[in-house]
């Protein structure tokens, strides 16, 4: 993934995100969200630019990161305690 891919893609998986915020999801599994909604995203995207091969596994695997990490800093991470996230586990 280049960056335009990245950006692109973020920008779907921030907008998506913040809907499913607006919707009223609980803060405990917001990381868990934002994870799948970039995951899905990014799939979307390799699908549709069919660049699924063995040599660009790392490039989708670091397109995962950015877009997650960007739409990790708009959900707000920072407000999910570590007792929330935790709460996942159980």
């Amino acid at each position: 993934m280049n960056g335009e891919a990245i950006l692109a893609v973020s920008v779907f998986v921030v907008g998506l995100v913040s809907l499913v915020k607006w919707a009223g999801l609980p803060a405990r599994v917001a990381p868990l969200a934002v994870l799948v909604a970039a995951a899905i995203g990014v799939g979307v995207w390799g699908w549709s630019a069919q660049s699924f091969e063995r040599a660009t596994v790392f490039e989708h695997l670091a397109g995962w990161v950015a877009v997650s990490m960007s739409a990790a800093g708009v959900y707000g991470f920072t407000r999910a305690t570590g007792a929330e996230v935790t709460a996942l586990k159980k």
